[in-house]
């Protein structure tokens, strides 16, 4: 087993508040973005995970990904969007997942006045579980 692997089954414990975020991302105005976990680090293959801390009115603008064949979940935490799916728009509140297909034009704006906090999930086969944004 070479040391990547050995590191893998071991896991981790990873803490937001030892994050430093980033901010100023395309596409992502009001976003405070804490990259937990991203490939191809040794702690994960596939899966990549952000803790989003989103300020009022703040957004992921609508987007589809290009050349990116990945699955895209996110778990609003706190806080309430207007998400959009397609052609659909949805009122979500916390406690809630959304789920937006890459080849699918899909965002999200903050509608609640305290803001919001989204777990962003993504995986794929290849490792590339982000990228490829075409905003629209």
């Amino acid at each position: 087993m070479t040391e990547s692997e050995t590191t893998r089954r071991r896991g981790a414990v990873i803490c937001v508040d030892d994050i430093q975020p980033d901010t100023g991302l395309d596409g992502h105005p009001g976003c405070a973005a804490y990259r937990m976990l991203a490939p191809p680090q040794d702690l994960s293959r596939w899966l990549h995970v952000t803790y989003d801390a989103f300020e009022p009115g703040g957004a992921i603008e609508p987007h589809y990904h290009e050349g990116l064949e990945a699955d895209h979940a996110y778990y609003l935490i706190e806080g309430e969007v207007r998400a959009r799916i397609g052609d659909e728009e949805f009122d979500v509140g916390p406690r809630s997942l959304m789920i937006f297909p890459c080849e699918v034009v899909h965002g999200f704006s903050v509608v609640s006045p305290g803001g919001a906090t989204v777990l962003r999930l993504g995986a794929a086969a290849d490792g590339r579980a982000s990228g490829g944004s075409v905003f629209v």
